[in-house]
């Protein structure tokens, strides 16, 4: 659950700051629906973090008991 959280948070933050650069919205500072705006745009920044430490774990729940050749046949497969 805590890994879940910190990646959420982290891709927030980091997605969220590119994001902002990028779309030069650092202006809507100024006023408080700009901030819930910004605040919103992070929080979707953090969805794609989540998203993929729930992919890979449950890749590693469902590999549990394969071999190396085995997971990566079909980390190719996938890839």
């Amino acid at each position: 659950m805590g890994c879940r959280v910190i990646s959420t948070v982290v891709t927030g933050i980091g997605g969220g700051a590119i994001a902002i650069q990028d779309f030069r919205l650092q202006e809507w500072v100024d006023s408080v629906t700009g901030l819930v705006a910004l605040g919103g745009l992070i929080f979707g920044c953090g969805l794609p973090g989540w998203a993929i430490v729930r992919w890979v774990f449950n890749f590693i729940e469902k590999n549990r008991d394969a071999g190396i050749d085995e997971v990566a046949k079909e980390v190719r497969e996938v890839l």
